[in-house]
């Protein structure tokens, strides 16, 4: 099972202030309207950023969330701030096998909850290995 996290910010606005607010954050990676997203051919229409979980791919899920909330927790209120008018959103990519474990610890939800943040996770059911 491969898991990927992130917390994403994404801006309702152009606020100069909001922005400064972004980049004292110290995310992962910062872009505005008509950048190219990395490695695709997608052109961002926002501005925003994200924070990885910095964790291997193979770490699980519970590993990961913990990781995105520790780096995150000096930078909480500034981040539920920003979810009052803006959009913040931790994803959770899994790509597995059969189904992943799904439970969530309370500390883990409360965290997420502190940032205001949305929750979602996408799960990529990949084709069984053949023997």
């Amino acid at each position: 099972m491969d898991s990927f996290v992130r917390l994403k910010i994404t801006l309702g606005s152009d606020s100069a202030s909001e922005i400064q607010e972004l980049y004292k954050l110290l995310p992962d990676r910062v872009w505005s309207p008509g950048d190219i997203r990395p490695n695709t051919k997608i052109i961002e229409k926002s501005i925003g950023c994200i924070f990885s979980s910095g964790l291997e791919k193979e770490a699980s899920l519970d590993q990961h969330l913990a990781a995105l909330l520790f780096r995150t927790k000096s930078v909480a209120a500034t981040i539920k701030e920003l979810s009052e008018r803006n959009t913040v959103e931790v994803w959770c990519a899994i790509y597995t096998r059969g189904a992943p474990p799904l439970f969530f610890d309370n500390n883990i939800v409360e965290g997420i909850a502190n940032l205001g943040a949305n929750f979602d996770i996408d799960l990529y059911l990949l084709p069984e290995k053949e023997v």
